[in-house]
């Protein structure tokens, strides 16, 4: 019998994949610049960066990576997450 394969990962979550967290960063930061006045930054920033905003969802689904796999995709959100708040 062959020894566990460590680099295995079982679970592929696509909010957590690099394109689909650019896409959400990119997205949020075009809407940030687009709007037009407090009001519609306001709405902006609860769709992009709420607690319900497709960034945040991906941060929850961190769980379900396996230990090793876990601290690159933090990394990733965080960036995408601190690019959005900059803004």
């Amino acid at each position: 019998m062959s020894a566990p394969n460590k680099n295995f990962d079982p679970v592929e979550v696509s909010a957590l994949q690099p394109q689909e967290l650019e896409a959400a960063r990119d997205e949020a930061l075009a809407a940030i610049a687009a709007a037009a006045d407090l009001d519609a930054l306001k709405q902006v920033r609860l769709a992009h960066a709420g607690g319900r905003s497709p960034l945040a969802l991906a941060n929850r689904e961190i769980g379900a990576l396996p230990p090793a796999a876990r601290a690159d995709a933090g990394k990733r959100i965080g960036a995408a997450r601190g690019a959005v708040a900059r803004r």
